[in-house]
Formats: C-alpha cells, sequence, structure tokens
C-alpha cells in the first residue's frame, strides 16, 4: 500500500495545481493547450512521457482490489494507452482533446476532484 500512497500523493499535487491554474486563467490555458495540440513534435514527446509514466505505474502498481488504489492501476492504464495512441495515432486522440477544449472549466473541476480524492487518500487516510 505505501506504493498507493504515494503515487496518490504525487497525482493529487499534480492535478490539484493544474486543475486551478487552469480555473485561474482559462484562457492562457486554451491556448497553451491548443498550441501543444498542433505541435507534432509535441504529441510525440508528450506520447514517450505518457507511455513511460503509464508503464511504470502499471509495472508497480497493478492492483485490482476492491478499494481506493485501483483508481492508480485505472490512470496507469489509461496513461499508457493514451501514450501508445499518441505515438501510434495521434488523431485518434485529437478530436478528443478539442471536444475537451471546449469544455476546460469541467475539466479543471474534475480534475480538481480527482486530485483531491486522491490526496485525501494519499496524505490522510
Amino acid at each position: 500500500m505505501e506504493s498507493s500512497t504515494l503515487i496518490a500523493q504525487l497525482l493529487s499535487l499534480v492535478y490539484i495545481i493544474i486543475g486551478l491554474g487552469i480555473l485561474a486563467d482559462t484562457t492562457r490555458y486554451r491556448s497553451l493547450f491548443e498550441s501543444m495540440l498542433g505541435n507534432q513534435v509535441f504529441l510525440f514527446l508528450a506520447g514517450i512521457l505518457s507511455l513511460v509514466i503509464g508503464f511504470v505505474i502499471v509495472k508497480f502498481h497493478n492492483t485490482w482490489q476492491a478499494d481506493w488504489s485501483v483508481l492508480i492501476t485505472v490512470i496507469g492504464w489509461i496513461a499508457l494507452v493514451k501514450g501508445v495512441l499518441l505515438i501510434v495515432s495521434p488523431d485518434a486522440l485529437l478530436k478528443q482533446a478539442h471536444y475537451w477544449l471546449e469544455h476546460l472549466q469541467l475539466v479543471a473541476l474534475v480534475t480538481i476532484v480527482l486530485g483531491l480524492a486522491l490526496g485525501y487518500m494519499g496524505f490522510v487516510a
């Protein structure tokens, strides 16, 4: 359970900070994300990073227990698949990404809630 706690702590900080940043300056973040989506080199490097992070989480935390830690496993698998798709077929994700750009404040709120849940599990529970 120690790896679950550490990963939850790390992800909670990342998710909360990014979510708050988006809410604080949605226009800036929308512009930033649009720029990133239009950059093939960025998409390739993001794919490699996502693949590596997803692989590490899945390799060291592939637990399917009926408790909160399964959320970390699911996040790892999502990151792994996202990384593969960004490398092999980035266009498959671009339509979805543009959809989420239209709902960026909702994305920020969901990200913050996920971060708070992981933070509670990682720091408090």
